[in-house]
């Protein structure tokens, strides 16, 4: 098989799987959050095998399909303005290695997650995402972004490592 049909073969692939697993937010609700995360992890291969361009493409097809085909539009959304992390990542870590770059990291997720939370209350008016947090208040608001922002570090070390077991069992 030709390099090129391995790159496209594999990222198809990844489209395939990623998307399947958002469509699982619609039958468990446990996956509007745990569905995107998956559905990033599953650009660590394609980043690994064909490159930054097969997993920007890479997300931005599953996020196409995944705001087509979800009946869950919060867990489409999240991939959508969230799932380009596991392709950035290592661009952002090579330019700002160590803790150097932990801040601009949190910086970009909490913007593209406020970009996001604006467009649901104020574009879309999505009345059920928008009443949980109203129910939530100000507390328990400030507690669901903090738990995010470690979330997103917890995430960022869990993607080093499956990048790195990868690799390794790939040169095997």
């Amino acid at each position: 098989m030709g390099r090129q049909t391995r790159r496209v073969a594999i990222s198809g692939m990844m489209v395939a799987l990623a998307t399947a697993i958002l469509l699982m937010g619609g039958v468990i609700p446990a996956a509007t959050f745990a569905g995107p995360a998956l559905a990033g992890a599953l650009l660590v291969p394609v980043f690994a095998e064909a490159g930054q361009r097969y997993a920007l493409g890479a997300w931005l097809a599953i996020s196409a399909l995944s705001l087509m085909l979800c009946a869950d539009k919060e867990a489409a959304l999240l991939f959508a303005f969230l799932g380009w992390y596991p392709a950035m990542k290592w661009r952002l870590e090579a330019r700002l290695p160590g803790w150097k770059g932990v801040p601009v990291k949190l910086l970009l997720w909490n913007g593209c997650a406020g970009a996001m939370a604006a467009l649901i209350f104020y574009v879309l008016r999505m009345d059920e995402v928008m009443a949980e947090y109203r129910e939530m208040g100000r507390a328990m608001l400030v507690a669901f972004v903090v738990l995010a922002n470690v979330t997103l570090l917890v995430y960022d070390r869990l993607l080093g490592i499956l990048a790195a077991v990868y690799v390794r069992r790939r040169k095997r």
